[in-house]
């Protein structure tokens, strides 16, 4: 009972042909040698036992129209796991030999370190020079091979500098009484009032890991309940002094099958272990936007009951495997505010940045990505950085050279406080098209389907307007290591804005499309610079309110019932066993037809599973035989009896027995003389959730950490 609408981006004629080059290796030059420029000047400058960091590109590969024309009429959910699937069968068939050779080689000791990237048929490895020049002269089913560089953070961080100038001088802001200024900026709150606050989807971060213990993130941190050995629910849980991995679950074994051993939250692609535990501040503040929920004082993410993957990372490989991870663990959004510029050294690989993007876009999952902060200075059109230069999944109607499309949407970054773009948020357009006419010593061939959008090698063309949306990123605050706030900025801090108001959005309707949420997001922006999208501001200032309510018309049939509302759930120390849910019950359908107490059932949902079917005019409900101390999630929605119509979701949630975290000490202050300091305090009289506290045991003083 629900409305569907759809918008179709046009192809262009002419590129019909080019989506089989892509799959069948139309990127190589017949008796060109497959190792690109880069790699071999490594090669004539290494020693015969050096192992080089490499990867290599299968000439067979994929393709978005490939994967859509096998997975038809299939939900997003259903289609993400046949695609995984799909792409996994294919690069097993299709890498054999060259597996059954590397891996031959690592036993003999000249390569070590091989990683698989099936979604866009990759292998990453170290080797010896011998192997590498072995592996172009025999193996004809091998693209290309190149030097995987790994790229130093800050030059992928696009936030100004800022993260790094904190934890250069420990600069940490004191807790704010209201939301951080960006969050009103988008009306992010408006949402939150309507009871909505993107429960139930899950934003795999790509950045420099998280701290996920800080008491604003740890209970919106994903949690791997294939790694849940113990069963309870739960891979993080609190011991009393901070957040660990649940002792339960720790086991050395790769319980799900994913390939990762013990992966609770996420995993550290830079040291391939599954501690992804920030060790440079940002991608702590980028996880705060997106879903930061103010337990220690300011209210920094736009989705605070969003699910956050961490993904942690540096180099281009690493990247896409974070990618390939985010696809295959379920993730509905992919953010990342790292990003590749045209003047690394190598240079970024553009193809496959973009066939990566086509495989998250395939599987159903949106990316929102930062776009450099280099205003005009690299020089149009490449100012815009990848992969936020690949294209949307919606094709905006300013945009009358019309390609194919992808699943980016690449970020400006306007003031918090004005609204205005500043100066140092990337000029557009970006384009794509065979970069070797101009700039021939670029090093990876622009396969066909990719040349969709020419600005130089066209006159008159107009590439591909760059950026899309714009979002609040300087003058914000977030979340820091250690548990406190810090300053952000730069297109770092508009990205997760942009993320989280697609999970907003994905929350109260689960069935959008990544074409439905950038279409949305774009059409509902507030209007900034030249009318319509231009290559400053996107389509304009991202409205989380009204993208949400857009999403939500889109979802409910006239006929449904009204969701409850004041829907909350409450436990402390008194029900340690159980949480008490109480709501007001609708009283009209959604054409405002009334609806009485007789005609609908209140269905409860707790972390997935139904636990009860309440009648009409009741308005509570007590959940026992729960664990103490364990968060519980709930979704209530109105059901009518007469033909089973349910309405939106609401959500609460609540720790059994109250949160298990105390809240902080207040009226902090102290004296010194040369020999001693005084300090005195306020011990807390209740939890962090606000339940009243009743085993305070003691406070825990630390002097310089």
């Amino acid at each position: 009972m629900t409305k569907r609408f759809k918008f179709r981006a046009v192809f262009l004629a002419a590129l019909a042909v080019s989506i089989l080059l892509l799959a069948t290796g139309g990127w190589a030059d017949a008796g060109k040698s497959p190792i690109d420029p880069y790699l071999q000047s490594v090669l004539n400058s290494a020693q015969a036992d050096d192992m080089i960091d490499t990867y290599l590109v299968l000439q067979d590969r994929l393709s978005y129209q490939d994967l859509r024309n096998q997975t038809p009429g299939m939900t997003r959910k259903e289609r993400r796991k046949e695609v995984v699937r799909l792409l996994k069968d294919h690069a097993a068939n299709t890498q054999q030999n060259v597996r059954a050779y590397l891996e031959n080689a690592q036993q003999q000791g000249t390569v070590a370190d091989i990683r698989i990237i099936w979604a866009i048929n990759v292998i990453v490895f170290k080797a010896r020079p011998g192997v590498i020049t072995d592996l172009a002269q025999h193996y004809q089913e091998i693209e290309s091979l190149h030097f995987d560089a790994k790229i130093p953070l800050e030059q992928l961080l696009d936030d100004n500098g800022i993260t790094q100038q904190n934890m250069k001088n420990g600069l940490v802001n004191n807790p704010l009484d209201v939301p951080q200024p960006g969050l009103t900026l988008i009306n992010a709150p408006q949402v939150w009032a309507e009871g909505d606050s993107g429960q139930g989807v899950i934003v795999a971060n790509i950045d420099t890991g998280t701290d996920w213990t800080h008491p604003d993130l740890a209970n919106n941190i994903w949690n791997n309940l294939g790694e849940d050995a113990d069963g309870d629910g739960r891979t993080m849980e609190w011991n009393g002094s901070t957040w660990i991995f649940d002792p339960g679950d720790v086991n050395n074994v790769d319980d799900d099958g994913n390939g990762y051993v013990d992966d609770f939250i996420g995993w550290d692609m830079e040291t391939n272990d599954n501690n992804p535990m920030d060790g440079q501040s940002h991608g702590t503040a980028t996880s705060g936007i997106v879903a930061g929920d103010g337990t220690n004082g300011t209210e920094t993410g736009v989705a605070p009951r969003a699910k956050v993957m961490i993904l942690k990372n540096g180099g281009e490989t690493q990247y896409w495997i974070s990618q390939q991870y985010a696809i295959d663990n379920g993730a509905d959004i992919v953010t990342s505010s790292l990003s590749y510029k045209w003047y690394f050294s190598p240079q970024p690989n553009y193809p496959m940045f973009r066939q990566m993007n086509d495989m998250e876009l395939a599987a159903g999952i949106l990316h929102t990505n930062s776009t450099s902060n280099d205003g005009n200075t690299t020089g149009i059109p490449f100012n815009i950085s990848a992969p936020g230069n690949s294209p949307s999944a919606w094709i905006h109607p300013d945009q009358t050279l019309v390609g194919n499309f992808s699943s980016v949407i690449g970020s400006a970054d306007v003031s918090a406080s004005t609204g205005t773009v500043v100066s140092s948020s990337p000029w557009g357009p970006a384009t794509w098209e065979d970069l070797q006419i101009n700039h021939p010593s670029y090093p990876y061939p622009m396969p066909a389907d990719y040349q969709d959008y020419p600005y130089e090698t066209v006159p008159g063309s107009m590439g591909i307007i760059k950026p899309d949306v714009a979002a609040p990123g300087s003058g914000t605050t977030s979340t820091a290591p250690g548990g406190g706030y810090q300053s952000f900025g730069g297109t770092s801090g508009a990205t997760p804005h942009l993320a989280g108001t697609a999970a907003l959005m994905l929350g109260v309707n689960p069935n959008l499309e990544p074409e439905d949420v950038t279409r949305i997001m774009m059409t509902t922006a507030t209007e900034k610079g030249d009318p319509g999208k231009d290559n400053r501001y996107g389509a304009g200032l991202v409205n989380a309110y009204a993208a949400y309510l857009q999403a939500k018309a889109e979802l409910s049939d006239p006929g449904d019932p009204n969701p409850p509302t004041n829907a909350d759930a409450y436990s402390d120390f008194n029900t340690p066993t159980a949480i008490d849910l109480t709501w007001d019950d609708p009283t009209t359908l959604f054409n405002g037809d009334p609806l009485s107490p007789s005609e609908f059932t209140i269905e409860i949902e707790r972390d997935g599973a139904n636990v009860a079917s309440v009648s009409g005019g009741t308005g509570q409900y007590t959940d026992t035989g729960l664990n103490d101390g364990q968060l519980y999630n709930y979704v209530l929605f109105a059901k009518l009896i007469a033909n089973d119509s349910t309405s939106l979701p609401v959500d609460a949630s609540a720790y059994a027995g109250g949160s298990p975290v105390p809240a902080a000490p207040e009226n902090l202050s102290g004296s010194a003389t040369t020999t001693e300091a005084q300090l005195s305090w306020s011990d807390p009289a209740t939890q962090s959730d606000g339940t009243p506290l009743d085993d305070l045991d003691h406070i825990n003083i630390y002097r310089n950490g």
